[in-house]
């Protein structure tokens, strides 16, 4: 996209005194070109790089701090097993639209067909559900995660972020493999890091 929180992140560390190479990763060929230019233009084209790459193509390397802002639908999940395969220390995300779990996810008792009446329930329903999924995830991989409210919905529906920092110790796989098994579901996150 147009990178504002890649050169956020890049601009506030480097005035805590950190020397800061950064990657910006984007499918699309006309954002690196606007993204380099800008970068250039700020005279930092040597600390901040634009590649065009899916993210699962994008080569798995050692870093600190993976970012990802309103990546979309599965484009979230791919950013995460990325960081985690690339052993990120900090994982820092704002998802987009859910589609993935929506489709798959059916009512299993009364209660759910009452949720699941109504598209636009069944739709934030997913949405609550594939991030506490992810979060899940994250801990079972040996991070501290959680899931806060970044930006007021005044301002945007996708105001959640997902926040992962690496401790090593490995979480517990017994609530997500009983909400799974529940809602016979496997989260794309889970076959990617499979």
């Amino acid at each position: 996209g147009n990178a504002y929180l890649t050169f956020a992140v890049h601009r506030y560390l480097s005035t805590k005194g950190r020397h800061v190479k950064v990657i910006g990763v984007d499918s699309k060929t006309e954002s690196k070109a606007r993204n380099s230019k800008i970068a250039r233009d700020l005279s930092i084209a040597s600390e901040v790089e634009f590649v065009v790459s899916k993210i699962n193509d994008f080569p798995i390397q050692k870093v600190d701090l993976v970012i990802a802002l309103h990546a979309c639908d599965t484009a979230t999940d791919d950013a995460l097993a990325w960081a985690v395969k690339s052993e990120a220390k900090v994982i820092l995300v704002s998802p987009c639209c859910h589609h993935d779990l929506n489709k798959k996810i059916k009512p299993q008792d009364e209660e759910s067909r009452l949720i699941f009446s109504n598209g636009i329930m069944k739709e934030r329903f997913a949405d609550l559900l594939t991030d506490s999924l992810r979060a899940e995830i994250l801990k079972i991989r040996g991070y501290r995660a959680d899931i806060f409210e970044f930006v007021s919905v005044d301002h945007t529906p996708r105001n959640l972020m997902i926040r992962a920092v690496f401790t090593g110790e490995l979480g517990e796989h017994t609530k997500y493999e009983s909400v799974c098994a529940k809602w016979q579901i496997n989260p794309y996150l889970a076959e990617l890091l499979d």
